[in-house]
């Protein structure tokens, strides 16, 4: 089920960035008592990002209002109209996580090897000193785990 942020709130996107809270207001006061037009800006621009929520007094009448204006033309652009719903961060722990802030490569994986750069792959064969100081052709069985050893029977003592 959706989580519902106010149950008389809707969501307005594909608006005519033209498109200001008066028209908005005009539009859905049809439906019933608003409560509030917010129209969201650009901060630097101060003009419209394209986009708005709606809050009407009734759930009932915002209802009727996303099924009817769901797809319509406002301004000269086809709206998007429906029930607005918390964003995932703000759910708890409902849904999934917000996307991680950093742009760099994953914390885990490559620090504190020495510098080598994070490469994977084959190692080369060139006796580079990439490995933590070892020459690649002394270290080539390192990463597969121990050598196999022979078992048979123990030897005689006596």
């Amino acid at each position: 089920m959706v989580e519902a942020d106010r149950p008389g709130k809707l969501f307005i996107g594909g608006l005519n960035t033209e498109t200001n809270e008066k028209a908005l207001e005009t539009v859905f006061g049809k439906y019933g008592r608003i409560v509030e037009v917010l129209l969201i800006k650009d901060r630097e621009t101060n003009k419209s990002r394209g986009f708005a929520f709606v809050t009407f007094e009734s759930p009932a009448d915002a209802k009727d209002a996303a099924r009817d204006m769901n797809g319509k033309s406002l301004d000269g652009k086809a709206i998007k109209v429906e029930q607005a719903t918390k964003p995932s961060f703000e759910r708890g722990r409902h849904g999934p996580p917000p996307p991680p802030r950093s742009r760099g490569p994953p914390r885990g994986f490559g620090a504190g090897r020495g510098g080598s750069g994070g490469t994977r792959g084959p190692p080369s064969r060139g006796g580079h000193m990439d490995d933590g100081g070892y020459s690649m052709n002394f270290n080539m069985s390192s990463s597969r785990g121990p050598l196999p050893v022979k078992r048979g029977p123990p030897p005689r003592s006596g």
